[in-house]
C-alpha cells in the first residue's frame, strides 16, 4: 500500500507539472479560458499531493 501511494504522488505531481507548463504555453497565446482551466487543474493537482502524502504519514 505504501509503495502504492508513493506512485500516486508522483503522477499527481507530473500532472501538476505538465498543467503548469500547459498553462504557461496558453498565458503566452493569450488563450484565458484554457489558462485558467489549467491553473485550475494545477492547484487541484498540488492539492491531491498533499492530500496523498499526508494520507501516507498517517498509514505509517
Amino acid at each position: 500500500m505504501k509503495k502504492f501511494n508513493k506512485i500516486i504522488q508522483i503522477i499527481w505531481l507530473a500532472v501538476a507539472a505538465v498543467s503548469a507548463v500547459e498553462a504557461y504555453i496558453a498565458y503566452s497565446k493569450g488563450s484565458n479560458q484554457r489558462f485558467y482551466l489549467m491553473l485550475g487543474v494545477f492547484v487541484a493537482a498540488i492539492a491531491m499531493y498533499s492530500i496523498r502524502k499526508r494520507q501516507s504519514r498517517s498509514i505509517k
